[in-house]
């Protein structure tokens, strides 16, 4: 270990960290590093192959002589199998292969729970064939809401569980930190209580799930998946094939979204597996849109109870907070809840529930969407309780933090928050009224050890950069293209960029945003590496020491002598290849990754409907490597935030656990008329912790939207909505609640 000082953080806050850089690797970029192509608006590499229609998704791999299969579903959520039957179904025009995915007697647990699966030369065959085939599901009442699930005497839906599965938070002794939370709210000058309640929300990739299965002669089998995780996927092949590491070949080189929904080899991949083995041949198993709402994933529902007090200091002196949440059949249903802030004494308890819904699955910063929507309303409840504007009552409830409150001033400029916010909340006349809001998040992900990338310098001065795992979207091949470009002083556009294979050097998969933290400093690792082993390759050709040596602009200078890299690259005796592995994680100036959004609305309070005017998202990941992906990330985190504050919503029939919305019709998902002016704005910190500094992103902007909105609507209105989403007709009970009138609202049922 070599002992470094760096300076680092960003400008009006920066701080001389020492660190402890391992033998042979590099010190991480600091405050006095200028760089040539980090941190700019670099273009992404691939754009051209995916607006040319040059990228092959998994759905466009079509082999000769491939079969599609398609998988039967009970369109029920709950029961017993008593009969199935596929002879006829085994027996029509195209149909190669038959599975039955469920033995009779076996339990029904959801709508969408897999039956049975046909491959056919057509999808028509195949859609014909398996609703030939012959079933009997004999019905039970279906468990679909938290409230079902926990009424005294409910069915169990896992015979011998329990439905509830309760967890109590509070150190060693949860009894005495109950109790001295209750204490320090009843001795406040001010007590505040509320219920926040947020809807199941379904991923909706716009490329379903879906794998593509071929065997080969030696026995081998290749498969393209639609996956966040190219490895992983070809570990669950190995487990359920019982095949050699050798023998599995696993390739996502574009993937059409996945959310957190994409990891594991899935019922459809293991369809694809099985039937491609029985057949001999290509097999391609795509969900269909339906049935990618019903077990492509969710993000599971939650109720959550808060109660806390603020002193006449306007300090929060305690918080009780209750939760409970269903992830269906799956677990996975917590809050992050309390969070960011300074809460005093505190107590929770959290429940899971188990309902006749399909699985929750990982979702863009599991948990923190639900638990900062509560969280963000209940700070402005308590500042407005307090008679504090909101973002002073948080810098007062809120621990030294070196990103928040710059963020804050930083996002309030922007958003104008001293003209526009309205220190009575609803006080604009006419029926229209406009508001501000705000709202914080909160990540960690630093990356972890292992990832590999390699890179080759060819003769003819092409450079290779090659890593196994897969590019989801966010623009992760761009990302090792800047990186090692910047070390080798040549633009990233010139550089070629291998993912999505497990033949090539291993890569993390794609989920807690771990990614770039992951495969980033493996980079630079590789590109370091390159550029020693390329100089002392020229230098051995001109005769004179490696260290007389340079790359400066995509030139060898030293030794009197200015050579293009191209040029120089034909003296090389063969391709160059080196490896770089990603280190343990170095000292950091933080370690967790602050944002902050500021929304304006408008609020027709005729009819209810919410329509977001602007949105300020300041957002800190580290070092951005490129800063156009750094604003595209917090872009899709802000419409999938607002997507999820005003629209989507899961809604299944309480009597058959059918999900009635199963489709992007009726499922809705904001548009184009839904979109307010978005302000990205990258909160640079050159923050260490790795050799390249970068922190996971992915996750971050999701987060604070839905909060920041329901915020924004209260400085409005005056009104407060505490359910998700804001549906004109929550808007509207919510208004004739604060007018003292009797209003109708779903708020809080079905969740």
């Amino acid at each position: 270990m070599a002992k470094r000082i760096k300076k680092l953080g960003y400008a009006g806050k920066e701080r001389s960290v020492e660190i402890n850089v391992p033998e042979g690797e590099a010190e991480p970029w600091g405050l006095d590093d200028r760089l040539t192509y980090v941190g700019k608006d670099i273009v992404r590499v691939d754009a051209v192959a995916k607006v040319t229609g040059q990228a092959k998704y998994t759905f466009d791999m079509n082999w000769k002589g491939m079969l599609v299969a398609k998988i039967l579903v009970s369109p029920f959520g709950a029961g017993t199998l008593k009969l199935i039957n596929s002879d006829k179904a085994a027996k029509m025009p195209g149909v190669k292969a038959v599975l039955l995915l469920k033995k009779e007697g076996e339990p029904v647990l959801h709508n969408g729970d897999e039956l049975a699966a046909i491959a056919a030369e057509t999808e028509e065959q195949a859609e014909d064939a398996v609703h030939a085939i012959v079933y009997e599901i004999e019905q039970l009442p279906s468990i679909t809401t938290v409230a079902q699930a926990t009424a005294p005497g409910a069915r169990q839906v896992f015979p011998g569980k329990d439905n509830l599965s309760r967890k109590r938070h509070g150190g060693d002794d949860p009894d005495k930190a109950e109790k001295e939370a209750l204490a320090a709210i009843k001795s406040a000058a001010k007590t505040v209580e509320a219920t926040y309640t947020t809807e199941v929300q379904n991923h909706n990739s716009l490329e379903t799930h879906g794998v593509v299965a071929r065997f080969e002669k030696d026995g081998s089998v290749v498969l393209w998946a639609s996956t966040q995780g190219t490895f992983g996927v070809k570990g669950d092949a190995v487990d359920y094939l019982k095949l050699p590491e050798s023998k599995v070949r696993v390739i996502a080189e574009y993937i059409g979204g996945g959310f957190g929904s994409k990891f594991g080899i899935d019922v459809c991949g293991k369809v694809a597996v099985d039937l491609a083995k029985k057949t001999n041949r290509p097999v391609k198993c795509m969900l269909t849109r339906e049935q990618e709402h019903l077990t492509g994933g969710n993000r599971p529902s939650s109720i959550q109870k808060m109660k806390a007090g603020v002193g006449k200091d306007g300090r929060i002196t305690g918080v009780v907070v209750q939760t409970s949440g269903s992830g269906g059949i799956g677990g996975g249903a917590g809050c992050s809840n309390p969070a960011i802030y300074t809460f005093g004494k505190k107590y929770k308890v959290e429940d899971i529930v188990y309902t006749n819904a399909p699985g929750s699955r990982a979702f863009r910063a599991p948990g923190h969407p639900q638990g900062i929507f509560a969280v963000e309303s209940f700070m402005d409840e308590l500042a407005h309780a307090a008679g504090e504007d909101p973002i002073d009552f948080r810098k007062k409830n809120i621990e030294d933090h070196p990103f928040y409150q710059a963020q804050w001033e930083l996002a309030a400029r922007e958003i104008g928050w001293k003209e526009k916010f309205r220190k009575k909340p609803g006080a604009d006349k006419g029926v229209r009224k406009r508001g501000v809001g705000m709202a914080s998040s909160l990540w960690y992900q630093m990356g972890w050890p292992g990832s590999e990338v390699d890179v080759t310098i060819n003769k003819d001065g092409s450079v290779y950069v090659m890593n196994g795992a897969q590019d989801i979207g966010t623009g992760t091949k761009t990302l090792l293209a800047t990186i090692v470009g910047e070390e080798l002083t040549l633009p990233p556009s010139s550089l070629r960029v291998k993912m999505g294979d497990t033949n090539l050097p291993i890569g993390p998969g794609s989920g807690g945003s771990s990614t770039a933290p992951g495969v980033g400093p493996a980079a630079r690792t590789a590109g370091i590496k390159a550029k020693a082993a390329f100089l002392a390759a020229i230098a051995k050709q001109w005769k004179v020491e490696p260290a007389t040596l340079s790359l400066v602009a995509g030139e060898v200078v030293g030794a009197n002598k200015r050579m293009p890299f191209v040029q120089a690259a034909r003296l090389l005796p063969d391709k160059l290849t080196v490896r770089g592995v990603r280190a343990l994680n170095y000292e950091a100036y933080h370690k967790s990754v602050g944002g902050c959004q500021f929304a304006e609305v408008e609020v027709d309070t005729e009819t209810g409907v919410i329509q977001v005017i602007k949105v300020v998202a300041v957002q800190d990941a580290g070092q951005p490597v490129s800063k156009l992906l750094f604003e595209s990330q917090i872009l899709g985190g802000v419409i999938q935030g607002l997507s999820y504050a005003l629209h989507e919503e899961r809604i299944l029939d309480h009597r058959f656990g059918t999900q009635v919305n199963g489709d992007l019709l009726w499922y809705k998902i904001a548009g184009s008329v839904d979109m307010p002016e978005i302000v990205p704005i990258a909160f640079e910190v050159r923050n260490g912790g790795n050799n390249a500094g970068i922190m996971g992103l992915g996750e971050p902007p999701k987060v604070p939207t839905a909060a920041a909105i329901a915020n924004a609507v209260f400085n409005a209105t005056g009104a407060r909505v505490r359910s998700l989403p804001m549906t004109p007709e929550k808007v509207l009970a919510a208004l004739a609640e604060k007018d003292g009138k009797r209003g109708a609202t779903r708020a809080g049922k079905g969740a």
